[in-house]
């Protein structure tokens, strides 16, 4: 999923794009530190600017820079933030998960942050069952929404309560209770079972573009619904046990760990798939092999490690023969080719997924699945 930032970062081109990544801390003492070693950050990429460019041409961009600065609140930091600005975009933002420190000054972007963010930036449901009624919430990463409307939360009407029978002396009453009882459970499996298939069917508005649902719920519930969902397909997690004491935080930590389990199993797919492409003759790595093989246009799904970053070199007047050693003949620089590279691949409508350092340690980092 690309947010509109993302969106917006990733077409610009520009004589001058500088991005500047720094992890930030949530709570003091560390948050104290922040803004000093931003500044920090801050007057490096200044200084950079000044050595490689005129001073009139760049002018606009320092005072840009500073005022993205000033509208920081480092009081409420998330994990991390980015400073972003050229001669037509100015963007600050912050990051839900960790990053790494870094100053790039390119004609992009550094996008591999936002593009590592954007894959777990995804909608999901949360359905909550119990016997008497059932919730339903709009997931965000770990924040969760109630919906409250017409559908949510869904009552059982059914008013029908089991009474137990008191017992006689006579045999036949004996057996009489015994059989009620022997019943109860078909009943009640009945009733709730009904219960649930009138949510299942409310589902249907909430559950479009292959959204992902969250069960939660007692044991009992939870198999109850699965019997007869006909949402099986959106099913990402069930969660089972009661949390109907939970409060709308602490429910979202709890759903979030499940949503970002089921995201990343799906990641470990997208692996297993390239071994499995890769002796089929549609698995690259290398960067300089796949640059070549994304410029052909044969980029299906590019796999990179999220923090994989190394220089590149490029002939003049060429983009085709990317060298990782600077050449002695007249070349260009790409002061980050992975993130030359990913921009090319979005560019060329190629997929792009940011998998965790060491993850592909065995393939040199990063690696292709290719169309052909």
């Amino acid at each position: 999923m690309f947010n509109n930032d993302l969106q917006t970062l990733a077409v610009e081109r520009s004589d001058v794009c500088v991005s500047v990544i720094m992890p930030t801390n949530r709570l003091s003492p560390g948050r104290r530190a922040d803004s000093v070693e931003l500044d920090n950050m801050m007057e490096k990429a200044r200084q950079e600017l000044q050595n490689k460019f005129d001073n009139a041409a760049i002018a606009p961009l320092i005072l840009a820079m500073g005022d993205l600065y000033e509208q920081i609140d480092f009081m409420h930091n998330a994990a991390g933030i980015g400073v972003f600005a050229s001669a037509h975009v100015k963007k600050l933002i912050p990051f839900f998960f960790p990053v790494k420190e870094r100053v790039t000054i390119a004609q992009t972007f550094d996008i591999r942050d936002l593009l590592y963010e954007s894959y777990y930036d995804t909608p999901y449901v949360v359905l909550q069952l119990s016997q008497k009624e059932t919730k339903l919430y709009n997931g965000h990463l770990n924040w969760l929404i109630a919906i409250a409307d017409s559908d949510f939360p869904h009552k059982n009407e059914d008013e029908y309560e089991y009474s137990r029978h008191s017992r006689g002396n006579s045999n036949a009453g004996h057996s009489f209770v015994k059989e009620i009882e022997k019943n109860r459970s078909a009943v009640e499996e009945i009733r709730f079972k009904r219960f649930f298939r009138e949510t299942d069917k409310l589902l249907n508005n909430y559950l479009g573009n292959k959204i992902p649902l969250i069960v939660m719920g007692d044991n009992k519930d939870l198999s109850y619904f699965r019997q007869i969902t006909t949402h099986e397909d959106n099913i990402a997690c069930n969660v089972p046990g009661s949390y109907a004491n939970y409060n709308e935080h602490d429910l979202g930590a709890l759903t979030w760990q499940a949503m970002k389990l089921f995201l990343d199993n799906n990641k470990d797919r997208v692996l297993r798939d390239f071994n499995e492409k890769t002796g089929q003759g549609l698995g690259i790595t290398g960067l300089d092999n796949i640059w070549k093989a994304v410029q052909e246009g044969r980029g299906f799904k590019l796999l990179v490690e999220k923090d994989y970053a190394v220089p590149g070199y490029l002939p003049d007047h060429e983009d085709y023969d990317l060298v990782l050693h600077e050449p002695k003949q007249a070349h260009r620089i790409l002061p980050d080719a992975v993130n030359s590279l990913i921009i090319l691949m979005l560019e060329k409508n190629g997929e792009v997924i940011m998998v965790e350092n060491d993850a592909l340690r065995d393939h040199k980092r990063i690696a292709l699945i290719t169309r052909y």
